[in-house]
């Protein structure tokens, strides 16, 4: 008996369009490491590709000023990596924002929480070789890029702390990163806020990401009427474009921005 072939689980997503047409309409949300630059070993050791800067100067001014970052960084790290450029951007996944008018919008955990978090967090880096602690202030990642073979070691220490200190802060995993970070605000709550606000509000948002913490970002952006563009080859995700590379966005930027 002939047999029917079954459709992929997750089939192809195509390329974003080489043009967003009537381009006042649109918002743009870039995450950074492994978006718009390539990932490096280390979080210090990442650096802009010659011309991003200008790339997002232009791109802002397209925009009409609709264009923010989301990220894992704190704010700060944005600042300073893009320096002298100042965007609207969302650090620490969200916890911390400044919008277009360059207000501050934080989550604070509770007192004394984040001390206990942190010295936990170090605790258990200090325990596994070749895992780096990166203290963000409020968040606390557990790096294994440098020594994949402790995946496991790193998620079950840090879904353990994540447990005992649930009142407050959560479990986010990452590409080779496990962080901890108080409840309460992601990428796609940024996104959310900055679409309520000029000059974002009644556009069409895009957001651009390779990370899981990325998923948020692009169920809110398909909720709102836009979409989600994946960088790489992760799969699932809820994204409904895809591009293959850091390279690849950053041209797809530069025709948009023209």
């Amino acid at each position: 008996m002939a047999t029917t072939a079954r459709a992929p689980s997750n089939p192809p997503l195509r390329a974003p369009p080489g043009r967003l047409p009537a381009r006042g309409r649109w918002a743009m949300f870039l995450d950074l490491d492994g978006s718009l630059t390539e990932l490096a070993p280390r979080p210090e050791a990442a650096a802009l590709a010659t011309g991003t800067h200008e790339l997002l100067e232009r791109l802002h001014a397209t925009l009409g000023g609709a264009l923010a970052l989301l990220s894992g960084r704190p704010v700060a790290a944005l600042d300073a990596m893009l320096d002298p450029l100042r965007l609207p951007a969302a650090g620490l996944h969200g916890l911390e924002r400044r919008d277009a008018a360059g207000h501050w919008h934080r989550a604070e955990p509770r007192a004394g929480q984040a001390t206990a978090v942190r010295r936990a967090a170090q605790a258990a880096a200090a325990r596994l070789p070749g895992v780096l602690f990166e203290d963000k202030g409020i968040s606390f990642a557990l790096h294994y890029r440098e020594a994949p073979n402790q995946e496991a070691a790193v998620l079950a220490l840090a879904a353990g702390i994540a447990e005992q200190h649930s009142s407050g802060y959560e479990l986010q995993p990452g590409a080779m990163v496990a962080e901890l970070k108080p409840i309460g605000a992601d990428k796609g709550t940024a996104l959310c806020a900055f679409m309520s606000e000029p000059p974002f509000a009644g556009r069409i948002p895009v957001a651009a990401g390779d990370d899981l913490t990325d998923e948020h970002a692009f169920r809110q952006a398909a909720r709102l009427g836009g979409f989600g563009i994946v960088i790489g080859a992760r799969r699932p995700s809820a994204a409904r474009r895809s591009l293959a590379d850091p390279a690849a966005l950053r041209a797809w930027l530069a025709r948009l921005s023209v």
